[in-house]
């Protein structure tokens, strides 16, 4: 489902500006601290292991001494990771499910129940959780038990919370960001206000786009303090009479004290590129830069942020490349 100001315009990102992005990483991926890693889609980081998939094989990345470990998954997508599993979509069966695998015994299983095209799988310790067909849904790995927690989509898991999309829960909004307590199974709405998206959450922050105008802006509500701050500039006028802001929305994720993003156009409020955003200080950092319209999927984890190019932006993408930038550098 696609959101009303949630998206550029494909025809902006045209086969020459990203020709030219990729040629721009080339020459100044090692002036910038950026390593390729490899090359595919969704990547995922966790303490010292990346997983990315080029859509019939899962990349196991090894960032302490460098190995890239493959296994053949046809159909997959959307992986994500936490200690030593992996979940992701899969369809080599030609039917949407989950392929949830252990990396010490290198075993796989299937979760088949309650699976779509567009199930975007979510992991943190032995739970994992996903969405289809407008529903919110966890599985228990330790007791192999699934259950059905909510209405709505885009899940995200910290320990015992969950937080999701939806439009038809709360009776007294048209559009909120849930949050479900699994030990008490009780909800509550973290926000209706504008048009909030896929939400994410770590610890007591939980963030989500603002995509009511153009490509969206990022927001972020404490359980603790309940406040909610904006993280990134929402649409706004610049001193010239020019709009700027709302360019951030596209692609969001959190850890610990870091939030990553992509903005995709040059205006007052900064550069085109990957910046991570620290919740202590209040200030982004622009980590790399490049032009206009060029939409990527930055991840973070303690010092480690990893992205690739976003396919829903780009069609017929050949050769898409994964990065890796250490802010310990």
């Amino acid at each position: 489902m696609k959101n009303k100001g949630e998206i550029c315009s494909i025809a902006l990102a045209s086969t020459f500006l990203v020709f030219v992005f990729l040629i721009l990483i080339s020459v100044a991926a090692s002036a910038a601290q950026v390593t390729k890693i490899g090359t595919g889609y969704d990547p995922a980081v966790y303490d010292n292991k990346v997983v990315w998939t080029n859509g019939v094989v899962i990349h196991l990345y090894d960032l302490t001494n460098g190995t890239d470990t493959t296994f053949s998954s046809a159909g997959a997508s959307s992986p994500d990771i936490y200690d030593n599993k992996l979940v992701w979509r899969d369809e080599s069966s030609g039917t949407p499910r989950l392929a949830v695998y252990d990396i010490p015994t290198a075993t796989k299983s299937y979760i088949t129940q309650n699976v779509d095209q567009f199930s975007k799988p979510a992991i943190y310790g032995n739970r994992i959780v996903w969405s289809a067909d407008d529903n919110v849904y966890l599985w228990d790995i330790s007791t192999s038990t699934q259950t059905k927690i909510g209405n709505g989509s885009n899940p995200d898991i910290y320990d015992t919370k969950v937080v999701y999309y939806s439009y038809s829960e709360d009776p007294e909004a048209d559009i909120t960001i849930r949050m479900y307590d699994i030990d008490t199974q009780e909800k509550i709405t973290v926000t209706s206000y504008g048009d909030p998206n896929t939400p994410r959450i770590w610890g007591t922050n939980v963030i989500w786009s603002d995509v009511y105008n153009h490509q969206g802006y990022i927001e972020m509500y404490n359980t603790s303090t309940k406040k909610t701050i904006d993280v990134t500039q929402p649409l706004g006028t610049d001193p010239d009479g020019n709009e700027y802001g709302a360019s951030t929305g596209t692609h969001i994720a959190i850890q610990n004290d870091k939030i990553a993003y992509n903005k995709c156009v040059d205006d007052y409020e900064g550069k085109p590129g990957v910046y991570v955003y620290n919740i202590s200080t209040g200030q982004s950092t622009l980590i790399y830069e490049y032009p206009e319209e060029v939409y990527t999927t930055p991840e973070v984890y303690n010092n480690t942020v990893v992205w690739g190019m976003d396919k829903n932006y780009v069609d017929g993408m050949v050769g898409n490349d994964i990065y890796l930038y250490s802010l310990a550098a």
